[in-house]
């Protein structure tokens, strides 16, 4: 069974008794930005997490948090998803095909719906929205925000 997961107790308990730690995507993991998080299982047998790099829980949480994230995680097993609060909340109400893409009008490409690439207080790529992009295979993945403000004049 799964749990919808956003209390930082809760999610580092369910992360310790599965043998799992806070871990950043290594490419996008910089010195100012922590990146794309994840939970890695370095125990794990056939786990995959050569791209990963441990990172603290103080960094993984401040980013779980600025980023507006649940963790859908499953009791019996290693299973675990970063969603969207908003969709998470939103899913709890019913709305099964819920999710953030939709919600801001995602037509596959790099900017935010409105066409802008800034947030509300006009930072270049704090949206993360505004940073995701899509691989070849169709996969969702994000920018971090050093690069987006080292390549704010090519989203303008």
């Amino acid at each position: 069974m799964s749990r919808t997961l956003t209390d930082h107790d809760e999610i580092r308990a369910w992360a310790e008794k599965h043998g799992a730690v806070p871990a950043a995507v290594d490419r996008t993991h910089e010195d100012d930005d922590v990146g794309i998080i994840r939970l890695m299982f370095p125990k794990a047998k056939q786990s995959e997490h050569g791209s990963l790099v441990e990172i603290s829980w103080e960094d993984f949480f401040q980013q779980f948090d600025e980023s507006g994230l649940a963790l859908i995680v499953d009791e019996k097993s290693n299973f675990n998803k970063f969603v969207g609060r908003d969709t998470a909340e939103r899913r709890a109400q019913g709305e099964t095909d819920a999710a953030r893409h939709k919600e801001r009008g995602f037509s596959g490409d790099r900017k935010s719906a409105s066409g802008d690439s800034k947030s509300a207080d006009n930072k270049p790529g704090d949206d993360l929205k505004a940073r995701e992009y899509r691989d070849a295979d169709g996969n969702v993945h994000h920018h971090t925000r050093a690069y987006m403000e080292g390549h704010a004049k090519d989203q303008r």
